[in-house]
């Protein structure tokens, strides 16, 4: 799998982009408003205008959901290239021309399908079936209501038949696959030597006068870095949020404003039996008298609402289950259907109640929640809340007398750490490119290239207030050691064995090349070709999903051989380890490789040529919308 990846790139580059920004994924119907105008617009799709703030927004949210993937693995430097920025913005326009198409051509998606569309999801199914509370713990986490999901959901539908018709009506032919997988997975048929240097280590020697030169030449490597011993100072909003007091009255007066958060929300667990109200062939009237007359069936038999369910409903998901529907608290279904629930007591059976599905019959089963939580209970969150309130213009305030103090401080922090209440403190032998454990704030670039300018080194005032993630930093020098050469007696040892390794490459490589040169000769017979191979290993098939353990570089080299230059000798540097001479003696076409492939790499290699096709054909589809709806690019990243 690591081979895949690390002798394939540029095909992992592009299915990075695609996961960082894929095309027509859907960012949220009308979550934006306003046009925008002037020197802020990025592009327009036909009369709308996507404004640099609507794309910082989209960017935002794309670094929290890679942050939230990655965890302590992320790196927010991946977003920071034109490359990612063109990618998104494409995205969002993307998106704008299928909603103008989908408007245009008036298209959209039932009631009913979109049930279907839910209740059907894996994700919100338990056991088997649709999970009420699963449903709602997945939207809360993605941050959606009921009714934002079925908005996007509904559009989704929608852009379906926009794109489905495309893709279904275009397949990956296999002679397009075939020519596909010749040119990401053609093989190479290889075998290699290894030259090391330890060979050559003792038939070379260095003399007292190389070295010195050698030293003399190369004086700046072997300095001792500058250091310094600092002092510096940090705001967080941590800090302030400390010293923020909050009285009981605020507490009370806050508990007494927001009670509803602070209730479990009732929900009822219903049952219900759906009834056509329009179906082709009867009357309103028909069928309304129809429902009725089940109606009186069930108020009649109470206790057997489940059969009941299973032979009248309409609803195949819940009649199976007799009807049961699971547990709903308000927001969670149609209008009429919730209040006629709310409206019952536990057991007590409902009215006809006519929703855009039809017409239910409900059943209450059981009642839960909707107590009131103690002030005493949730009282530390409360002031938690309140701090988080107070603390936007607090901090505000903070980071401008921060900024102030600490430039009008010179070399102390003493009068604005007594004004904020904050503790200076000490750190020493700070380098340019600090050591593992200095602390982030120090070891921010932006704080080092002010901290060792020349400015800085010769005042030792403090540093104007930087910006490191949340917080403030200022740091000044309080003592400075400029970088000095370290004498030759402390690096001769050092310097002898980098010439030794030198000479002794020297001499690897022309070994080296004389066996590719002996390989290469076009006047060789066989005999002596492999006389000259018989110390090589054995001859394998490496290919961009297996190199076979041929080390990354030799794997690259070989598979970028021409097939029409083979067979083939080359020599490959491998640094320390010497050189590694190869003999590339034929071209292994994709489908040996892909039966000698690891299934997993093999599948994932699947997925990217299907998804990278699919890409293709959706970027088709855009040109195609581009040009119907009409696309300006204004910015170019």
């Amino acid at each position: 799998m690591f081979d895949f990846v690390r002798n394939n790139q540029k095909l992992m580059q592009f299915l990075l982009l695609l996961f960082i920004a894929p095309a027509f994924v859907l960012l949220g119907v009308n979550r934006y408003e306003g046009s925008g105008s002037g020197p802020n617009v990025l592009a327009t799709v036909g009369d709308y205008k996507i404004t640099q703030a609507e794309f910082d927004q989209v960017k935002r949210n794309r670094i929290e959901e890679a942050r939230q993937r990655a965890g302590a693995n992320f790196d927010p430097k991946q977003f920071d290239n034109p490359q990612v920025n063109k990618q998104l913005l494409d995205t969002i326009i993307s998106e704008y021309l299928l909603q103008k198409d989908v408007a245009k051509e008036y298209l959209t998606a039932s009631d009913e399908a979109l049930r279907t569309a839910i209740l059907e999801t894996p994700a919100f199914q338990k056991d088997g079936k649709f999970d009420m509370d699963t449903y709602k713990a997945l939207l809360a986490a993605r941050g959606l209501t009921p009714a934002s999901y079925d908005a996007n959901l509904r559009f989704n539908m929608a852009r379906d038949q926009v794109l489905n018709p495309l893709f279904e009506s275009v397949f990956f032919t296999k002679s397009l696959r075939s020519q596909i997988d010749n040119a990401q997975l053609a093989g190479r048929v290889v075998q290699t030597r290894t030259i090391g240097l330890d060979a050559y280590l003792p038939k070379v020697s260095v003399t007292d006068d190389e070295i010195t030169k050698y030293y003399n030449d190369n004086k700046s490597a072997f300095e001792t870095p500058a250091t310094a011993d600092v002092q510096y100072l940090v705001l967080s909003p941590a800090d302030i949020k400390a010293g923020i007091e909050v009285s009981d009255a605020d507490v009370q007066s806050y508990y007494e404003q927001n009670k509803a958060r602070f209730s479990t929300p009732e929900q009822r667990k219903v049952r219900h039996i759906l009834l056509p109200a329009e179906e082709q062939g009867k009357t309103p009237a028909e069928l309304k008298a129809a429902a009725e007359k089940v109606l009186a069936e069930v108020k009649a038999n109470p206790a057997d609402f489940a059969k009941l369910a299973a032979k009248y409903s309409s609803d195949a998901g819940s009649a199976k289950n007799g009807g049961d529907l699971g547990y709903f608290g308000k927001g969670d279904m149609p209008a009429a259907f919730e209040q006629a629930m709310f409206a019952l007591k536990k057991d007590q059976i409902s009215d006809l109640v006519k929703t855009q599905f039809g017409y239910h019959i409900l059943e209450v089963t059981d009642i839960r929640g909707g107590d009131q939580k103690p002030l005493a209970d949730v009282k530390s969150g409360i002031v938690s809340e309140i701090k988080n309130q107070k603390l936007t213009v607090a901090f505000a305030s903070a980071q401008e007398t921060f900024s102030e103090k600490v430039y009008e401080g010179g070399q102390s922090f003493d009068a604005v750490a007594k004004q904020l209440k904050l503790t200076p403190v000490d750190f020493k032998g700070l380098t340019r490119q600090p050591a593992k454990d200095t602390p982030k704030v120090l070891a921010d670039p932006k704080l080092l290239d002010e901290l060792f300018s020349d400015e800085s080194i010769k005042s030792k005032n403090n540093t104007k207030a930087i910006q490191v993630g949340d917080s403030l930093v200022s740091a000044h020098i309080v003592s400075y050691q400029a970088a000095a050469p370290k004498p030759l007696a402390a690096v001769k040892d050092t310097i002898l064995k980098q010439l030794k390794q030198q000479k002794a490459a020297e001499l690897a490589s022309k070994d080296a090349d004389a066996l590719v040169a002996q390989l290469n000769d076009a006047k060789a017979d066989s005999a002596s070709r492999q006389a000259a191979l018989k110390d090589f290993d054995a001859a394998k098939t490496i290919s961009a999903i297996g190199a076979k353990g041929v080390p990354g570089p030799v794997a690259q080299a070989v598979l970028d051989t021409g097939a029409s230059k083979l067979p083939k000798a080359l020599v490959v540097p491998q640094g320390d380890k010497g050189f590694t001479v190869a003999w590339v003696s034929a071209v292994a076409d994709a489908e040996v490789v892909k039966k000698d492939a690891d299934p997993q790499v093999l599948n994932f290699y699947n997925g990217i040529a299907d998804q990278s096709y699919q890409e293709a054909l959706a970027l088709a589809a855009r040109e195609v919308l581009a040009k119907r709806i009409g696309v300006e690019i204004k910015k170019q990243f």
